[in-house]
């Protein structure tokens, strides 16, 4: 495998070779062609087992696509480990039978509690914090609260932190099943139906005197998350190292963030 830089984007195949990009990095990537073994159709527990690798995909990538807001504080390849939590959750389906199994974060949400979306900087790494996040009854509105926050020293970063402000995304992340219709792993609810909501604060200067955030959001009034879905709760830092006629110096790599519940 190898990665293309340069002027031109390639995508497709030649010969043996084929490009695509890399959903997680954004860099086009070279790669050659798996051979198909003509053997693995009639091998029953290798069918069984791609099956159910489909539904680990499926589930990823709608992950990925409910955080797009976050794009910028993500950095790394981080489908293989949402795979492996995918995984984790797949096999706790005992009533199940292999091959079928679901993935009910619904119901088993705590494996993706903590997952950093940022390989580079990690979240506990970067951000020594201990915020509460609460939720309503009905599941449609969620709170972040960082009470008497002191943000000097608050930050570790290689760049002079003097200002930060806070993303606060969250959306439901639906149960994936295998649909007998179809015959393939689906969502129980389409993409596009699924709530949806992002809040960024505005540019907070580092200081230590003591700061009472509070962050209030909510899903759309005619959407109330549904059965079979989990809302997942992600908050980013993003920093600045100054800003100058309203106009906020970035630091390298923009900041972090991480999946701070599930619910």
């Amino acid at each position: 495998m190898a990665r293309i830089s340069g002027p031109f984007k390639i995508n497709g195949s030649f010969g043996n070779l084929r490009v695509y990009e890399d959903g997680d990095t954004h860099e086009q990537v070279l790669s050659t062609k798996r051979r198909r073994n003509s053997k693995n159709h009639h091998n029953e527990k290798l069918v069984t087992l791609n099956r159910e690798f489909k539904a680990l995909n499926v589930w990823t990538k709608i992950i990925r696509r409910i955080t797009l807001d976050l794009e910028y504080l993500k950095k790394g390849r981080l489908n293989g480990k949402l795979v492996c939590i995918a995984k984790k959750i797949q096999e706790m389906d005992k009533l199940g039978e292999l091959g079928f199994r679901k993935i009910e974060s619904s119901r088993f949400n705590f494996p993706l509690v903590g997952f950093c979306m940022n390989n580079a900087h990690p979240f506990g790494a970067v951000c020594n914090i201990e915020p509460e996040i609460s939720i309503s009854e009905d599941r449609s509105s969620l709170t972040f609260k960082l009470m008497n926050f002191v943000s000097l020293g608050k930050f570790k970063w290689s760049e002079r932190i003097m200002y930060y402000r806070i993303y606060f995304v969250i959306s439901e992340l639906p149960d994936i099943e295998y649909n007998e219709i179809d015959k393939a792993y689906l969502p129980v609810y389409l993409y596009g139906t699924l709530g949806r909501k992002t809040v960024v604060t505005e540019w907070i200067p580092v200081s230590n005197d003591p700061r009472d955030i509070v962050i209030p959001i909510a899903f759309d009034a005619n959407h109330l998350p549904r059965e079979k879905t989990t809302v997942m709760a992600v908050v980013g830092f993003e920093f600045a190292s100054e800003i100058q006629f309203d106009t906020p110096y970035i630091v390298k790599d923009h900041g972090t963030c991480a999946i701070l519940g599930c619910f």
